[in-house]
């Protein structure tokens, strides 16, 4: 039973994982705590399942053009806001995000009301049993992406011209631009980057969960919390903070109480960070 506790807490760890990591990059490109990332996860899954089941597009299509969608979503909220604030304070950076929260929930609500939706699972409903753990196709598919994206984005940020850029950008925009890193552009970019793991994130989840407009608010707590305690500004350390975040809370809910299993993660984040204020990896942005 443990080892079957243990692997559901890995997949829903695995959850905020991928969402922390499209916040991380978008951080570590432009410095801004996006979120309304949460939305940006709503509507993945909301725009896969109108085209499949609205315009009858292929099943793996549909979630093509719907992570394109959000991506391009990314850049006109780029375009249409931050571009324009780009020098402003952070604190009027993040107040547009939250801003945008109840943007894209108001619209995602005119647009789909408050009905519950569901998306069929991307292999079918089967599962592997190994053992006695046993574990369905969409949860591997899950560990799959976040194994993927989150290697190919530590690979990018540590040992690529763009993870250079994303660095340089991150600790002064004006330096960088004086080098000759055209910011606009490469913040642009990240901003669809970030969003178009939000919406792969969205549609993941979407056949393990109902489909709503406030689906991405606890989320996105979550994943700030993992950010936190792995490391501000690192994928790796999102990745492990996400882990350690979804263990916790299924073995809490399991062998202690249900009721504990909201609080249990963050009195563990409290302790982890009294003892290392920087987080587990402990990456210090300038």
């Amino acid at each position: 039973m443990i080892y079957q506790i243990l692997l559901s807490g890995i997949v829903l760890g695995s959850i905020y994982s991928l969402f922390a990591v499209g916040m991380v990059v978008l951080y570590r490109a432009t410095t801004i705590l996006n979120f309304s990332q949460g939305e940006l996860f709503m509507l993945g899954p909301f725009v896969a399942f109108t085209l499949v089941n609205s315009l009858h597009v292929n099943y793996f299509l549909a979630i093509v053009m719907a992570i394109l969608a959000i991506s391009l979503l990314g850049i006109l909220v780029f375009k249409g806001a931050f571009q324009r604030l780009l020098e402003a304070p952070h604190l009027n950076q993040v107040l547009v995000t939250v801003a945008l929260v109840y943007v894209f929930q108001g619209g995602a609500r005119i647009l789909w009301g408050s009905e519950i939706r569901f998306l069929p699972p991307l292999f079918g409903y089967g599962a592997i049993q190994i053992g006695n753990v046993v574990i369905a196709n969409q949860e591997i598919a899950i560990l799959v992406a976040v194994a993927i994206f989150s290697a190919l984005f530590t690979w990018i940020l540590m040992s690529t011209k763009a993870g250079k850029i994303m660095q340089a950008g991150s600790q002064s925009l004006r330096g960088a631009s004086l080098i000759g890193i055209n910011i606009t552009n490469f913040q642009m970019v990240m901003w669809a980057v970030s969003a178009a793991i939000a919406a792969l994130a969205g549609i993941l989840v979407g056949p393990l969960t109902s489909i709503m407009p406030e689906m991405g608010a606890e989320l996105l707590l979550k994943a700030f919390a993992a950010m936190t305690l792995g490391g501000f500004g690192s994928i790796p350390g999102a990745l492990i903070g996400g882990l350690l975040i979804g263990v916790i809370e299924n073995v809490t809910a399991f062998y202690i109480s249900t009721a504990l299993r909201e609080i249990s993660a963050f009195t563990i984040i409290i302790v982890i960070l009294l003892v290392k204020p920087t987080g587990i990896v402990g990456v210090k942005m300038k």
